[in-house]
């Protein structure tokens, strides 16, 4: 049984409360107190213990699930300040994840998966489920040929290193940003304004690369490109794609077809993939994230009519 203690103010112990339960009532944590930020008139809630912050430094769990919603910073400085290591955090926000199950959650931080993505899908896919970044394919997108190209010689780009092609205007962000060349293949750093940052931190998360645990995962629009992903010898991947395939590692969307890609996300798929990602998508989850990650065959929560 995990042993967890619960850490926030008593509104966000309120939000929270029955996210936690349920996953007490499943058997997979068991709470061993909560910590209440500024209140010492109350000694339980809901039958647990309440102790005080600096307390955590003589209590034993094995995880403290962090519900603060205050500015981050802040929070970072007090888990430093009571030694509490990274590694033994969970944010609360990832119990509004659908399907949410701590213990396949911890069999993935534990797994270390690195996620290979060809845009903003792995970073969201490790934000929304509190994981940290393994992988440098954050904050970027490439374009479909360059992708593939890379995927199917992975090895040898990886080690090539990273040059200043040029910079591009984001008109959304109304700013500039870098497109960097990494061999013969365009990296767009469209999250980055700056060359030298967007390179150390993709060396950074280069060096977590897991290349025992990868998950590759792409945004397909042609039948070529389609034939090309499942041809990759990757042992795990998943193609979200506009192309029909009944391929295990394929999910096809034939909603674009009837133009509900075009009206809602302006024909990009992209954008539609990664609101697919987010902890509470508007499209609703298609998915289990968890089990995904986990490699589990019955991660699909949704078929389509065709």
């Amino acid at each position: 049984m995990t042993k967890v203690i619960l850490w926030g103010s008593c509104e966000e112990y309120g939000i929270f409360c029955k996210y936690f339960q349920f996953e007490v009532l499943k058997g997979n944590m068991q709470i061993e107190a909560v910590c209440l930020n500024g209140v010492h008139q109350i000694s339980r809630i809901d039958g647990i213990e309440v102790i005080r912050v600096e307390e955590l430094m003589f209590r034993e769990y094995d995880y403290l699930i962090d519900m603060n919603r205050q500015e981050r910073t802040a929070v970072t400085r007090i888990l430093e300040l009571l030694q509490v290591p990274r590694s033994k955090v969970i944010l609360a926000s990832i119990f509004q994840q659908a399907y949410f199950d701590l213990k396949r959650w911890i069999a993935v931080q534990e797994s270390k998966v690195s996620i290979i993505s060809d845009n903003c899908w792995g970073g969201i896919t490790y934000h929304s489920l509190g994981l940290e970044f393994l992988s440098p394919f954050i904050n970027l997108f490439l374009e479909s040929g360059d992708y593939l190209r890379l995927l199917e010689n992975f090895a040898y780009y990886m080690e090539q290193p990273l040059y200043l092609l040029e910079e591009k205007y984001e008109v959304n962000l109304k700013r500039n940003y870098p497109v960097v060349g990494l061999g013969d293949i365009k990296l767009f750093f469209n999250h980055y304004t700056d060359f030298e940052q967007a390179a150390q931190i993709w060396e950074k998360r280069k060096q977590r690369i897991n290349y025992e645990n990868l998950l590759v995962e792409m945004r397909i629009e042609s039948r070529e490109a389609l034939d090309r992903f499942l041809a990759l010898p990757f042992e795990h991947k998943i193609g979200f794609s506009t192309v029909p395939c009944d391929e295990k590692d394929i999910l096809s969307f034939p909603i674009i077809e009837n133009g509900y890609l075009q009206s809602r996300y302006g024909n990009v798929i992209g954008y539609f993939v990664n609101e697919l990602a987010s902890v509470v998508s508007k499209e609703g989850k298609l998915y289990d994230s968890l089990k995904l990650l986990n490699h589990e065959e019955d991660y699909v929560k949704v078929d389509y009519v065709r």
